[in-house]
């Protein structure tokens, strides 16, 4: 029986937003899912970091892609004509949140990524901007696709200097996870199937666990005696999980009837959505459930425009809200050497091999909509 990979630090993105809400989506696009999850490598270009497999390049040059790093060519808005300046960076850091990650099932597609620089906007993520390879990411994030140094031959799933490695037991990519950067142990789980998992444990008292179901989609908090805020499931009487308190809080949404829907929340500004939107200073001011997400639409060459609904978009010249929305979509090559992506609503395309990827890979996420990525 195989898993999609889930990742504990994590928890599903609020439908009430396009981009976000104030539950944790800072570190990375392995969001709860179903399977076992954990952390990534804890030092860029180590023998553990997924091993040579994954040096995924630092090159990638817009529509022409041509392999050089950092020169993106102009590009023109939905207009067809007007020029605008991608940035490379950006783009880059959005394509490797894509492909560097074991799940391919997108909190955020690349589009999104790209044309609000979510990144930049919320803290969990911008340690991720200056990435050119995997590598950087999986230090950043502490997850990454477990290649054949970690996974092959007879290699199997096992706890090794703090890594959950999991080989050949989730239905995506196999995968490792760096315990030790998300402040706990390693430990092992054995599915009534004889499936075996390696997941990152919390260091509390076992006896948290008394009375608690063998169920890792039932998460709980604990917090006290001067420990962080964790959120963990449980297993044999063991606590799975990981501390939340590097970035927010840990909150069970069913605490009033027994728990087992815990998850980590950011700590934001909070807001009272305005009546009229203004895109002050060029950046998107989105209002969700009471938290304030903000998006600098300079910061990837873009314009802050509202729409009579009362939305604010970072839109290229020309483009329009329904751009952003439904008309552009992400697709790869009928070679499935190229992929297609939204900048701002203008459709924008990259070789995935400029930026050390060997396809492009495409899906359909939970609302039915079609999503592409760079993958190994």
């Amino acid at each position: 029986m195989q898993r999609a990979l889930r990742a504990l630090t994590l928890a599903l993105v609020c439908s009430s937003s396009v981009f976000g809400c104030s539950q944790i989506i800072g570190l990375g696009d392995y969001t709860v899912g179903q399977g076992v999850g954990g952390a990534g490598a804890n030092e860029a270009g180590a023998a553990t970091d997924g091993g040579a497999d994954n040096a995924a390049g630092e090159a990638g040059t817009g529509n022409s892609a041509s392999g050089n790093a950092g020169s993106s060519p102009m590009i023109v808005g939905c207009d067809g004509t007007t020029p605008f300046e991608p940035s490379e960076g950006v783009v880059r850091s959005c394509i490797l949140r894509g492909g560097c990650d074991p799940s391919f099932s997108p909190v955020r597609t690349i589009s999104t990524c790209v044309t609000y620089n979510t990144q930049a906007a919320l803290h969990g993520e911008s340690c991720n901007l200056t990435s050119l390879t995997c590598a950087a990411f999986e230090a950043c994030e502490h997850v990454g696709v477990a290649h054949s140094d970690l996974c092959g031959g007879a290699k199997g799933t096992r706890c090794e200097n703090g890594l959950a490695i999991n080989c050949g037991n989730n239905s995506g990519d196999d995968s490792f996870f760096d315990c030790n950067a998300l402040g706990s142990g390693c430990g092992t789980l054995t599915y009534p199937d004889g499936t075996l998992y390696a997941d990152c444990t919390v260091d509390i008292a076992p006896s948290t666990c008394v009375g608690k179901p063998n169920d890792d989609s039932k998460f709980y908090c604990h917090s006290g005696n001067g420990q962080d805020e964790s959120r963990y499931y449980c297993w044999e009487g063991k606590a799975f999980g990981n501390s939340c308190s590097s970035l927010g809080n840990c909150v069970d949404e069913d605490e009033t009837t027994g728990g087992g829907k815990a998850s980590c929340f950011l700590d934001l500004q909070h807001c009272t959505k305005p009546a009229t939107p203004t895109c002050n200073n060029n950046v998107v001011n989105d209002c969700s459930a009471g938290d304030l997400f903000q998006y600098d639409c300079t910061s990837v060459g873009l314009n802050c425009n509202t729409t009579p609904a009362g939305r604010e978009y970072c839109l290229a010249p020309g483009c329009k809200g329904d751009d952003v929305d439904t008309q552009c979509t992400e697709s790869c090559s009928d070679d499935g050497s190229q992929l297609t992506f939204c900048y701002g609503g203008a459709p924008f395309t990259v070789k995935c091999a400029d930026y050390g990827f060997t396809q492009c890979l495409s899906g359909t996420d939970s609302s039915g909509l079609p999503f592409a990525a760079c993958r190994f």
